[in-house]
């Protein structure tokens, strides 16, 4: 509840006072997100000649007045770089963005970058570079308004964001400070390389990472995003660029944005998790190093390049980031636990580097069972690299050519694409998972063996669960591999129907019984095919049913458990939190709520336990 009244004041302080320096970091407060799952399944976008952002954003969601397929997209990560938008206007995309939302596109995430060349900083913090970020970032953010708006305008960062965001923030949930600002480089001319592991005890070198700056003016940048975006939409999130090294993400941490050396002080007396609210990474297994490991028996490297090793190194690189954010406080204990996305990953269709993964079959299997991976840990988006492929086999390429849910689109016109086989498998995972939140007790109660790896997912509207299992890939460059499962008997499970990975194309699906399951490396989505009643140690009534003015809940806990109990509309929109985070003891419990002010319609009353869910529909008349 704490939460929810947290919430309220801080939007109600905002809505009375107007665009002002926010009043809390992302050390007292993280923004709930209440339509849980409904931007998850995303896509970078891309740049493909002849195509407007509007018609990659057909065929990413899909536009029935068209008559367009798209392939299970719900959100989107554009950018609106500054040297852009002071060339050709703020209000460039809007018409993009409305057309965005018309197909029922609305929380995306874009990021922030890029100074125009008047307000680029002209610093040298090394010999022969300058800083890529911008000038005048240390003056102060906020002034008195006479220059017509609440931001310093001589703040050249500062009024950009406030630009971008004011006249977007309807359309863009999660702002994402700068892509991978952690991108490593090596001049011309330098021998030296750049090792990432030597970040843990000294910061970056200006010269050895992207930004060319001192990581306190990176920082600086997450501290003016924080406070400009958090006063124009405190709901919205922060989030951290795309980053690739946890080293990284320590040195944010263990420093403030003083310029001189990052140290605490009464102008600068936070370190850099204080602005921001989301944990935003980048993953490519093929070349992270996660596919193959050292042997002194072969004095050479041992390689595991399949799928299940790939979303392996995927889940290794999030926990490592992690282990960063409750190291210095994010757990929610001291400070509040940050949200996650990740939006960049993929691994490549065709084979391009004798040391890389890169297949058909290992792509589309990877691509279904990180996706599992992620909302299994409850990313709030996972966004593919790419929406379509960039060159064809005919042309000079690399192995990033070949992440896209399409095939090259620069080769075809608008509307003439084709799917990759790891785009089919993308959307058939869309269209069966994208209602489903993760259950961990079921999953858990599905005791599957070593050799097996799934998950269930459960839709809170409908309580219909769907299973997802694979026999797990364990050779190197193989993707085949066999495993047999049977459902637990007083599951009173007789038959499932199954779905393949390419069930978005062929729109075929199988009654199976539910015992002696054979699985392959390719995953297979499961649902009950009838009489499905899962043991249960919990249970939830409301009634009357319908109601009028005034509805009692009753529930029964086995055990002694946290309780929340929310209201949900058919949109799937919070209307009311009756109990949140309540330690309640086992037994009966019942709850008198007065319902006058909700409006008549179809409501679903869901109870929420430590790893359990269960829901009802309830009608107002």
């Amino acid at each position: 509840m704490k939460a929810i009244l947290t919430s309220l004041f801080v939007i109600l302080f905002f809505t009375i006072l107007g665009a002002q320096k926010p009043g809390f970091t992302a050390n007292e407060f993280v923004p709930t997100y209440e339509r849980e799952g409904a931007s998850f399944f995303a896509t970078n976008m891309g740049y493909y000649e002849g195509w407007r952002d509007e018609q990659l954003a057909d065929i990413a969601i899909g536009n029935p007045e068209l008559g367009i397929e798209g392939v299970g997209v719900q959100a989107l990560r554009p950018t609106l770089p500054e040297w852009f938008v002071e060339h050709w206007g703020y209000d460039i995309r809007l018409d993009a963005f409305e057309h965005y939302k018309k197909l029922g596109l609305v929380d995306h995430t874009l990021f922030l970058q890029d100074p125009s060349e008047e307000h680029k900083e002209t610093e040298s913090y090394c010999e022969g570079t300058t800083s890529k970020l911008f000038a005048n970032m240390y003056l102060d953010i906020w002034d008195d308004g006479t220059d017509g708006t609440p931001v310093n305008d001589a703040n050249f960062y500062a009024l950009y964001v406030y630009k971008v965001v004011s006249k977007y923030k309807n359309y863009v949930r999660i702002w994402e400070i700068w892509n991978e600002p952690d991108f490593v480089i090596n001049p011309p001319g330098t021998t030296q390389y750049t090792n990432p592991a030597d970040w843990w005890d000294a910061n970056p070198e200006p010269c050895r990472y992207k930004l060319q700056a001192p990581i306190f003016h990176y920082i600086r940048l997450l501290r003016i995003s924080y406070e400009v975006i958090k006063s124009l939409d405190p709901e919205a999130y922060v989030a951290i660029g795309g980053l690739g090294y946890p080293s990284f993400l320590d040195a944010v941490m263990r420093n403030t944005d003083n310029p001189t050396d990052g140290s605490v002080s009464e102008k600068f007396p936070l370190g850099g998790g204080a602005y921001f609210d989301v944990m935003n990474y980048h993953s490519y297994p093929h070349i992270d190093n996660s596919l193959r490991e050292w042997s002194n028996a072969i004095s050479g490297f041992e390689y595991f390049r399949h799928s299940d090793a790939a979303v392996d190194g995927l889940l290794q690189l999030g926990g490592e980031f992690k282990e960063v954010l409750e190291k210095h406080g994010y757990d929610d204990t001291t400070y509040p636990r940050k949200r996650w996305i990740l939006t960049e990953t993929n691994i490549p269709r065709v084979k391009f580097n004798d040391e890389f993964i890169g297949s058909d079959a290992a792509q589309r299997h990877f691509m279904i069972k990180s996706l599992v991976a992620c909302k299994k840990e409850n990313y709030l988006q996972y966004h593919v690299f790419n929406l379509g492929e960039a060159n064809s086999l005919e042309t000079e390429f690399n192995e990033f050519d070949f992440m896209g849910l399409y095939k090259p689109l620069a080769s075809v016109g608008p509307y003439q694409q084709t799917k990759t086989n790891g785009g089919i498998a993308y959307e058939t995972t869309s269209l069966l998972l994208r209602k489903g939140l993760y259950h961990d007790d079921i999953s858990k109660e599905l005791n599957l063996p070593s050799n097996i790896r799934g998950a269930a997912f459960v839709d809170p509207l409908t309580e219909e669960p769907t299973y997802v299992l694979w026999a797990v890939t364990d050779k190197d460059e193989d993707e085949t591999t066999s495993a047999e499962y049977s459902f637990p008997a007083d599951w009173n499970i007789n038959f499932v129907e199954k779905y393949e990975w390419d069930y978005s194309k062929t729109d075929i699906s199988s009654t199976i019984s539910s015992q002696a399951i054979q699985l392959t490396g390719s995953p297979i989505f499961l649902r009950p095919a009838e009489g499905f009643e899962r043991p249960t140690d919990f249970a939830i009534s409301a009634h009357p049913n319908p109601f009028t003015d005034s509805l009692v809940i009753n529930y029964d806990l086995s055990k002694r458990t946290t309780v929340t109990i929310d209201l949900f509309d058919v949109a799937g929109k919070l209307v009311q939190t009756v109990i949140e985070d309540e330690l309640q003891v086992e037994g009966r419990h019942q709850l008198f709520l007065s319902t006058a002010n909700i409006p008549v319609g179809v409501y679903l009353c869901r109870l929420s336990t430590t790893n359990k869910i269960l829901a009802q529909k309830i009608i107002k008349e």
